[in-house]
């Protein structure tokens, strides 16, 4: 379906879902629901990025398939998810292509066959380069410059959604937000409050762990790219830096928790029940999931290798998965938590407020 079928199908399913109420108290999709009398479509895609995707109301609900109604609030959800990933971006037609496996992998060749030109152009050393120096490979002035050039590509791309989502999810009758709203949503955000797990899908309980690890994990390894640049920048001491150092600490436990994050999360997909998922939204999720697990494997395999004769060619390899992953993130999954954590701010917002006036 289009993503204005989908929306037009969502408004049906809501409606089925806020007469039965069934669902009521399971998570904090259901109260949003619950708050309204009718949808729009921003309001549709509100709900799909606060859903956990925690499945327990579709196993729950008395009109799933094969019932006639047909809910099926999961597959929905991750439905309007990747249409709002097109829709929210720009330009939009680069998220259709960019959204699969290909798109990312596409975007690792085109950059590492630059990095390489690159290099060359810059008398760099891809091969035969040992004793750890990545700036024998690629200057630091390259560096800084391609990928200062890619963060700002995914900070204003992010942003742009960001702020086309926000605009969309609000109402004329919204309240403003007040710090105690975004500290809320901050709190369920690090906490997964909504993710859960149900018996029909036994690995699902693990996602809540396995998702921690890859949020802490991508955490701890910007927090290492942070202070690497303030040693190298501020403190003028230059990589590489020794093993028991917190620069390269910090990126050792961050690159194991994306990559057992990353790795339980695949797993986790292998077992789930296809019949809750959109298909085009699955071979998005499980992309992005490889895309983080091959930026982990191979930073940690370059840390092994740095001081060895083929560290040049690994050095390029792992810079040119970051380098897709950058470009990319606007248009993957990679964006979700922007959309989600708006959600959650939404949502907070909307709790008070009601808490309040004492409905």
């Amino acid at each position: 379906m289009s993503h204005v079928e989908w929306f037009a199908e969502g408004k049906r399913q809501m409606r089925v879902c806020n007469a039965c109420r069934y669902c009521e108290g399971f998570c904090a999709v259901w109260r949003a629901i619950e708050w309204r009398r009718d949808y729009q479509d921003g309001d549709l895609a509100y709900f799909a990025n606060l859903c956990h995707d925690c499945k327990e109301c579709v196993f729950a609900c008395p009109f799933a398939p094969p019932h006639e109604f047909g809910v099926n609030p999961p597959r929905l959800f991750a439905a309007l998810r990747q249409a709002s990933y097109r829709k929210y971006v720009w330009p939009g037609s680069f998220a259709r292509v960019l959204q699969g496996g290909w798109g990312f992998m596409w975007a690792v060749i085109g950059a590492c066959i630059l990095l390489c030109v690159i290099s060359l152009a810059t008398k760099g050393r891809v091969f035969g380069t040992a004793g750890g120096s990545f700036y024998a490979v690629l200057s630091e002035v390259v560096l800084e410059t391609v990928f200062g050039a890619l963060a700002l590509w995914l900070v204003c791309g992010w942003g742009l959604g960001a702020w086309r989502f926000w605009r969309d999810i609000r109402t004329p009758g919204s309240s403003a937000v007040q710090v105690r709203d975004i500290l809320q949503a901050v709190r369920y955000a690090l906490s997964l409050r909504h993710l859960g797990g149900t018996e029909d899908e036994p690995l699902s309980r693990w996602r809540k762990w396995f998702h921690h690890g890859v949020f802490y994990g991508f955490l701890l390894d910007f927090a290492s790219t942070c202070l690497a640049a303030y040693e190298s920048h501020i403190l003028h001491k230059q990589a590489p830096y020794p093993v028991a150092s917190p620069v390269v600490l910090l990126g050792i436990i961050g690159g194991v928790g994306l990559l057992v994050g990353c790795a339980g999360l695949l797993f986790v997909k292998v077992g789930v029940n296809r019949d809750t998922v959109d298909e085009g939204a699955y071979r998005s999720g499980r992309a992005f999931l490889w895309s983080m697990l091959l930026v982990a494997a191979s930073g940690l395999l370059l840390l092994v290798l740095r001081k060895t004769s083929v560290m040049g060619p690994v050095l390029v390899i792992h810079l040119s998965f970051v380098a897709a992953l950058f470009f990319t993130a606007p248009y993957s999954k990679f964006g979700h938590f922007i959309y989600r954590c708006l959600a959650l701010v939404r949502y907070a917002e909307e709790e008070r407020t009601h808490r309040l006036s004492g409905h």
